[in-house]
């Protein structure tokens, strides 16, 4: 399987030289708001999951909040996937090249994984170990979620845009000098089309567009002993883009500070509800929905024929960065999905009704993580470590910095300074400070690299955020993939609060998934293909979501 985490040349190149605003980047819809966000002031904060209801409820969904929850780590388990999958090259031209920017030439020469001394992430695992992941309590797997904190709006600060469900929850922390009293959201703004058929997408405004609002909403202080204020109110908002603004009892607006002056409203998107039979697909690229042409071919004439006109939604979660994926899409070796998890969970993209170009970075979850962790503290600590163990290091990035991820890779050049990096770094940073971060280590190219993020951030986790904000009950989600870096996405099968996703691991996977599906207590919800790579995706659709439509021919590529 090639999977990838964050390649940091890519993202020097696509951010610094680039921008945010280029079109290899971050395309057409929000490209003015990107850099600002990666870089938005920080919130209030609420640890965990919401006190007032554990239960996964999508029709309850709380904007302007709480994210959805992650899956915590598989511990020191380790393995093996012993190079790409069956027909691609380890030196493939799907992955950037040295020194090239998204989209450059596919005849370019000097893949990062041809030099043994090359440091930059290659894109092709061969193991991968997540390090540092916490016990599990009396036998049962921790809690999704429990990592993560959510997310309350501020009095007077700026925001970047919540995706949501119609049954909307605002929640407004207010510091001192702010409204004592009661606070009302307004919110006006247009529907979508509502045309679901061939042509139209889910947030399309082609037709029968019509002018909501102004909408209020009444928020009532709540008394939880919190340092400030927090007002909460409740309303339901037809599927469409809004402007939200807060302000005060007597009719006083509140003054949006952003990081480049006043800002006149809070973005909301309310995407449309799940149809009855309509299901999400969240699966991995490398080695499970590609590596094998007739097979891609056969999925994506099913999946168009059989599953998108009952409203399914079809997401890629994969380690590789966002240009790497992206230009999958670009090229039309993939179809444009509803979304796109990349970076190993660390990053989201949401795709609008425009195609492949449409393409907007989810801020939300950006902000969410990097308020799960003390990124500065974390950051002062490993660059202490790296400097003391320069002789040991060849590289260190810090993402946020550069493209506004929150990750850290530091690249050596061996298993043995690996495991004395880890080791250095959970020493005096976790235990010794008592900062909350994970670790992943894994092999490419000569070299391994060890990414630190916040400690909930996952491919897990970010499913868990997308399927929230779709709206899809966890009973009506299915999973996929085939190696053991997919095991964070398939803890999201557990059966549990706010997990209960539906899964399949394909016939190709590594033994490493397999042995973690055979003691997971979701066991019975994953199912185990004989067929590999897309087909054996389609299998598990069969299994747990049958088509209607009979299967009367092939695709022709």
């Amino acid at each position: 399987m090639r999977t990838a985490a964050v390649f940091a040349a890519v993202c020097v190149v696509v951010c610094a030289a680039e921008g945010w605003g280029s079109s290899h980047c971050t395309l057409r819809a929000g490209t003015a708001r990107a850099a600002q966000s990666a870089r938005l002031p920080l919130r209030r904060i609420r640890g965990g999951i919401d006190q007032e209801s554990g239960e996964y409820d999508p029709s309850a969904e709380e904007d302007e909040g709480y994210s959805a929850p992650e899956a915590l780590g598989l511990g020191d388990e380790g393995g093996s996937k012993g190079g790409p999958p069956a027909g691609e090259s380890t030196n493939s031209a799907d992955e950037p090249l040295e020194g090239e920017c998204d989209g450059g030439p596919d005849d370019a020469v000097g893949h990062q994984g041809s030099d043994p001394n090359a440091k930059d992430p290659t894109g092709i695992w061969s193991s991968f170990q997540r390090v540092g992941g916490e016990e599990n309590q009396g036998g049962h797997p921790p809690a999704v979620g429990s990592q993560l904190r959510t997310v309350a709006n501020v009095w007077g600060q700026a925001a970047c845009r919540r995706r949501t469900q119609g049954n909307v929850t605002f929640r407004l922390s207010v510091p001192e000098g702010g409204p004592g009293d009661g606070v009302v959201a307004t919110c006006e703004g247009t529907t979508f089309c509502g045309k679901s058929e061939e042509g139209h997408h889910m947030t399309c405004g082609c037709e029968g567009v019509e002018e909501v609002g102004p909408v209020t909403i009444e928020m009532e202080e709540q008394t939880s002993g919190r340092l400030d204020p927090i007002f909460k109110g409740t309303g339901t908002l037809p599927p469409g883009q809004y402007r939200v603004k807060f302000t005060t009892a007597e009719g006083e607006e509140e003054v949006l500070q952003g990081m480049h002056g006043v800002e006149q409203y809070r973005p909301l998107t309310v995407l449309p509800p799940p149809g009855e039979d309509a299901v999400l697909l969240m699966s991995d690229i490398d080695g499970t929905l590609i590596g094998s042409d007739p097979a891609t071919d056969e999925f994506f004439w099913i999946w168009n024929e059989q599953y998108r006109p009952r409203g399914a939604h079809l997401v890629y979660n994969t380690g590789r960065p966002f240009p790497s994926a992206h230009r999958l899409i670009t090229e039309e070796r993939l179809k444009v999905p509803t979304a796109l998890v990349c970076s190993e969970g660390t990053e989201i993209y949401w795709f609008g009704c425009f195609g492949a170009e449409d393409v907007e970075p989810d801020h939300e979850w950006r902000e969410i993580l990097m308020l799960s962790w003390d990124y500065e503290a974390i950051k002062g600590g490993v660059q202490r470590i790296v400097e003391q163990m320069a002789h040991e290091v060849n590289d260190a990035q810090y993402l946020y910095e550069m493209c506004g991820q929150p990750m850290i890779v530091i690249n050596v050049a061996d298993k043995g300074k690996a495991d004395n990096m880890i080791g250095k770094i959970s020493h005096e940073l976790i235990e010794g400070e008592g900062l909350r971060f994970q670790m992943v280590c894994s092999s490419g190219g000569g070299n391994f690299f060890i990414l630190i993020t916040p400690k909930g951030a996952s491919k897990g986790s970010a499913a868990l955020h997308v399927s929230k904000r779709l709206g899809f009950n966890p009973d009506r989600v299915m999973v996929a993939g085939d190696g053991e870096n997919d095991v964070p996405l398939f803890e999201a099968t557990v059966d549990g609060t706010d997990q209960g996703f539906k899964g399949v691991i394909v016939g190709n996977a590594v033994e490493g998934l397999r042995t973690w599906v055979g003691r997971s207590p979701s066991s019975h919800k994953i199912h185990r293909s004989l067929s590999e790579q897309a087909l054996g995706v389609l299998d598990g659709l069969s299994i747990h979501f049958p088509a209607t439509p009979p299967r009367s021919e092939s695709p022709t590529r």
